[in-house]
């Protein structure tokens, strides 16, 4: 089974803007609270995906550490 992009995603990037007052606050914030926020992060999209969008994030980490 080959890992492949949905068909909607093909060809369309991806942007996200981040202001310089979030940089800040984010430098701010201890290590602490960073790994709180990536746990929590985690759990959320763990928690709207579907079967099949977990089954091709798992793939993918394979895939990944396979070719490190």
């Amino acid at each position: 089974m080959g890992i492949k992009p949905k068909l909607e995603n093909a060809n369309i990037g991806f942007h996200y803007t981040v202001t310089d007052e979030q940089i800040a606050a984010h430098q701010k914030k201890s290590v602490e609270e960073i790994l709180m926020w990536i746990e929590e992060t985690s759990k959320f999209i763990y928690e709207v995906q579907t079967p099949e969008e977990r089954l091709r994030t798992k793939l993918a980490k394979q895939f990944n550490n396979d070719i490190s």
